[in-house]
């Protein structure tokens, strides 16, 4: 009795740390195709939900019902709910298989290592920290029906209450994904496991009713019409390969990756794999647990049986979350291996007196695979929420803008996905899709926060190209390739422009890079005149911990000469500059000599800052030059007056 209080207080502690582990999803927004798959249930009525969807690749109403749960009244989602429910199924999860591991035979002990394994698998976070996989729900669905299925055989008063929870329970997880079906033969595996017990008659019936509603949703699922491409009967090595690194996830994980282009020969994975997988089913043989570790065998190659044979490797490789349903049986062939049972009485085969000793070095080798699979989760927190804090980003700028709805956005360099240059596995990609070009950028804020401006994005690539290149991750952007002069056409189309800076440690930021509007009429200059190329009209200045932004607004008078350029100093007269920025309006987008006449130019300029300045020592000062002869553009007050070393004082620096 105190052991068994010892191992459930163990499992309490386990969800909690995992809770911790996964609560920083909860401030996880939308990414990937969320606006489209949340998006189907916009203005559908339930009836239409159940129904089949030709422009869907998938058939799941019970998804669909689900995910219905989560609309508002204005026809948004809240994403933290979405999020929470995630992790609530996962730790559901959790514990269903703890019991199923204790109904089977296990020890609180081994229970307790084959639910941690499940709990922190390293290849579970997208399944659990993207709010769209069903794979959670899914198999904690599957968990719970197997484990009435048990409790059913052992009740004779309440039998048929045992027995039709469980039904219910398996055909609502194969309403939430079709790869349910496959399990329909885990009730015959778990009486195989559990061959010390009678059946009887009536159990046996039951057996086969789970065989027949899977038959009939399988039926049911291949004709109904789908959107093509996506699913098909179909043996890919390639897939096979790639799931195969789930068998023995703890020998080829490296928390600190892979070098960038570094492979593994197939033949070499496949054979490591039948040396492990065989290794460990003679070690679980000699430590009494073999048909247990033959069931954990079994009931992984059926959680990845529909994909190894439903789906390409375009879609597979990218979903790291198809491993989820696989986790419980491969944690369950490890813990069977590395923990041989120590119950009085028992001597297992060969073991002799070496059995305390090799369930401490298992005990040491679980550890350690937990460690490395915390390292893995770890390593994906911070890739994730690198994105998600760049969509946030998106969403809250989209948020404060008056009129959203009537606003056109030109978004320069944002991230499509983005991968670890070092993958944490061989095969596959382990990064984020996180904005595809596929999806509407503006859909991200209209489901999140019910306002949907018109987007537009391309991407500039020689921009913060060497940040890019020396930073942890490889980043596809959005949009075609642009050069400047179709990017200044492009800016004096939309209202605003918003660029994505990279740095070298991996961080993104969305910033606000300015606009171009055509004046109707030439006004006269207001701050300064450089030559006869342009006005500066209006300068303000906020000044944030580290750096000064600055907001210019340009008139254009005429096409300016090559290679000219503004600069922006921190300083005082005839003195070197302490900080400054120089280069292209609109952060680096747009050159002078692209500029039209006529256009009213606003581009903001970012000066970072030393420590430790006196503000009132030093002034902002702009002007233009020539990068190429270095000379300046004579600077001339809107009276026509010249002003000293042809730059104009616009203040000093800001407090």
């Amino acid at each position: 009795m105190r052991r068994t209080h010892n191992s459930e207080c163990a499992i309490l502690l386990l969800l909690l740390v995992t809770a911790a582990l996964y609560a920083h999803a909860l401030d996880f927004g939308f990414i990937w195709d969320d606006p489209v798959w949340f998006g189907r249930v916009v203005d559908t009525p339930a009836r239409t939900l159940i129904s089949p969807m030709p422009d869907y690749q998938f058939y799941r109403p019970g998804t669909m019902l689900y995910n219905r749960l989560f609309l508002r009244s204005d026809e948004t989602f809240t994403a933290s709910l979405l999020h929470a429910a995630q992790i609530g199924w996962h730790l559901l999860n959790i514990a269903l298989v703890y019991a199923l591991s204790r109904r089977l035979g296990a020890g609180g002990s081994i229970a307790l290592a084959i639910s941690g394994l499940v709990a922190w698998h390293p290849f579970s976070y997208q399944a659990v920290a993207w709010a769209a996989p069903q794979q959670p729900m899914a198999a904690a669905l599957q968990n719970g029906a197997w484990l009435a299925y048990i409790e059913a055989r052992r009740q004779r008063a309440r039998y048929g209450l045992a027995a039709g929870v469980s039904i219910v329970l398996f055909s609502a997880a194969l309403s939430a994904q079709e790869s349910t079906v496959v399990m329909a033969v885990l009730p015959l595996l778990i009486e195989w496991v559990m061959h010390r017990r009678t059946i009887g008659k009536r159990h046996r019936w039951l057996v086969l009713v789970y065989l027949l509603i899977a038959a009939g949703f399988g039926l049911l699922w291949l004709q109904i019409p789908r959107q093509s491409s996506y699913t098909a009967l179909t043996l890919d090595g390639s897939v096979g390969l790639y799931l195969v690194q789930g068998f023995i996830f703890p020998l080829i994980g490296r928390p600190t990756g892979y070098e960038p282009g570094q492979t593994t020969a197939p033949v070499m994975l496949l054979a490591l794999t039948g040396l492990v997988l065989g290794g460990l089913l003679i070690a679980a043989w000699h430590a009494g647990r073999g048909r247990q570790a033959l069931f954990g065998l079994i009931w992984a190659l059926l959680g990845i049986a529909p994909s190894a044979v439903g789906l390409r490797y375009s879609y597979v490789h990218l979903a790291s979350r198809l491993f989820y349903y696989s986790s419980a049986g491969v944690a369950l062939l490890w813990a069977c291996a590395l923990l041989p049972r120590s119950e009085t009485g028992f001597s297992p085969r060969g073991l002799g007196s070496f059995r305390h000793l090799w369930r401490a070095g298992g005990t040491v080798l679980l550890a350690l695979i937990l460690l490395q699979s915390y390292l893995l989760l770890t390593n994906s927190r911070r890739m994730y929420t690198v994105g998600v804090a760049h969509l946030d980003e998106l969403i809250q700028t989209v948020r404060t803008l008056d009129r959203a709805d009537e606003t056109h956005l030109l978004f320069v360099n944002f991230p499509d996905r983005y991968a670890p240059r070092r993958p944490p596995y061989p095969l596959g990609y382990w990064g984020v899709t996180l904005a595809p070009i596929s999806v509407d950028l503006g859909a991200f804020p209209a489901i999140a926060v019910g306002r949907h401006p018109q987007t537009t994005s391309c991407s500039v690539p020689p921009l913060d190209f060497d940040a890019r290149d020396t930073g942890p991750y490889q980043i596809d952007m959005r949009g075609e390739i642009t050069p400047p002069n179709q990017l200044y056409h492009l800016a004096r189309q939309v209202d605003t422009v918003y660029l994505s800076r990279y740095s070298p440690n991996g961080t993104f930021v969305l910033e606000w890079a300015g606009a171009v509007t055509t004046t109707p009429s030439t006004p006269s200059c207001q701050l300064a005149r450089f030559g006869q190329t342009i006005c500066l009209q209006q300068a303000q200045m906020n000044r944030q911990p580290g750096h000064l932004s600055l907001t210019l607004t340009w008139l254009s008078l005429s096409l300016a000469q090559p290679h000219d350029t503004i600069f922006a100093h921190v300083g005082t007269a005839y003195q070197p500059p302490i900080a400054q920025s120089d280069g292209d309006a609109c952060l680096g987008l747009l050159p002078l000599n692209i500029w039209q006449p006529g256009d009213t130019i606003r581009e903001q300029r970012i000066i970072l800052l030393p420590e430790e300045i006196d503000p009132a020592q030093y002034e902002i000062r702009i002007g233009v030059y020539n990068r190429e002869t270095g000379e300046r553009l004579p600077a001339m007050t809107s009276e026509g007056k010249a002003l000293p070393n042809d730059v104009v004082v616009i203040g000093h620096l800001p407090r």
